[in-house]
């Protein structure tokens, strides 16, 4: 516990006042100490002789004892008054002692209190040196933490201005994220829109060749048929050449399998006449006239290799 100047000043002037009762004790009890009482000296009477009558010698001796007794009374009455001095100077005395007794045993409790506040005042001295010792190192300890303290809200203060530049530099990189998202969002669009017109023209294009490609296959497809017509035409007439029958005005449909150079690989009707020689003879013809006229295109070849046509002689 760490005490204040003024209870130390209070302290103090206690103790003061403790040594000043007990001085003025001591010095009360040696002032009041009773002399011993000495008896008075014991008078003497001396008697002269001188000649008197019997009567007067009498009465002489009769005052004489009268008075011898009254000093004898009043003797004993001082004595007596003596005795009751003594006793209760004895008594005082004895009053006094046990007063100087219980003031001594009293100044005995005191010195013992003094001493035990002494004592107290050394533990107490101890405690507060211990305390002051205690609280220098408190105090040490304390500037200590004060120190770290310090350190630590620098450090917090630091680790705030770095979050804060932490949290300015994720707020640019968002917005610059977001831009960047917004421009690739705007880069897409643009990307899809020019897809799309890409896709579109392509497909215009596209389609364009295909109307292109059509109108070219048509026209391929057109000028295959009149060459191929004008192939059948040709194999018909050959065919006619080595064809014999008597009878005219009939006809059947052919159907011929050719391999490259015209060469008939195989030859039957799919369309009667109506006369089994007619359509035996057509056969034969077909296989006589070989090899047959053909297109020196293989493509256009490959779409009469199997070729139908009607067999009218």
């Amino acid at each position: 516990m760490r005490l204040g100047w003024f209870d130390r000043l209070l302290s103090f002037i206690y103790s003061i006042g403790i040594h000043v009762i007990l001085a003025g004790i001591l010095i009360f009890s040696f002032a009041f100490v009773p002399e011993p009482v000495s008896p008075p000296p014991a008078q003497v009477d001396i008697v002269q002789a001188v000649a008197v009558d019997e009567r007067k010698v009498e009465a002489e001796i009769n005052r004489l004892k009268e008075a011898e007794k009254k000093k004898r009374d009043a003797e004993a009455a001082r004595q007596q008054e003596l005795k009751k001095k003594a006793e209760a100077e004895r008594k005082r005395a004895e009053a006094a002692k046990k007063k100087r007794e219980a003031e001594e045993k009293r100044i005995a409790e005191l010195r013992k209190q003094r001493a035990e506040e002494e004592k107290k005042n050394e533990e107490q001295a101890k405690r507060i040196a211990e305390l002051k010792a205690k609280q220098k190192v408190e105090a040490k300890e304390l500037a200590k933490l004060e120190e770290e303290k310090k350190q630590l809200e620098e450090k917090r203060k630091a680790e705030e201005e770095r979050l804060k530049e932490v949290e300015k530099k994720r707020v640019e990189e968002e917005k610059r994220r977001i831009e960047e998202e917004k421009q690739k969002k705007l880069a897409e669009e643009k990307r899809i829109k020019d897809e799309k017109r890409r896709k579109a023209e392509e497909q215009a294009r596209l389609a364009e060749l295909d109307r292109e490609q059509k109108a070219l296959d048509l026209a391929q497809r057109r000028q295959d048929d009149a060459t191929i017509n004008r192939y059948i035409w040709e194999i018909q007439s050959k065919v006619s050449q080595v064809f014999i029958y008597p009878e005219k005005g009939l006809s059947c449909t052919l159907l011929v399998q050719m391999i490259p150079g015209g060469d008939v690989v195989d030859a039957k009707v799919i369309e009667s006449s109506g006369s089994a020689v007619f359509d035996r003879q057509a056969e034969i013809a077909v296989m006589k006239a070989s090899p047959l006229p053909v297109p020196e295109d293989p493509r256009v070849f490959e779409k009469m290799r199997k070729l139908k046509f009607d067999f009218e002689p």
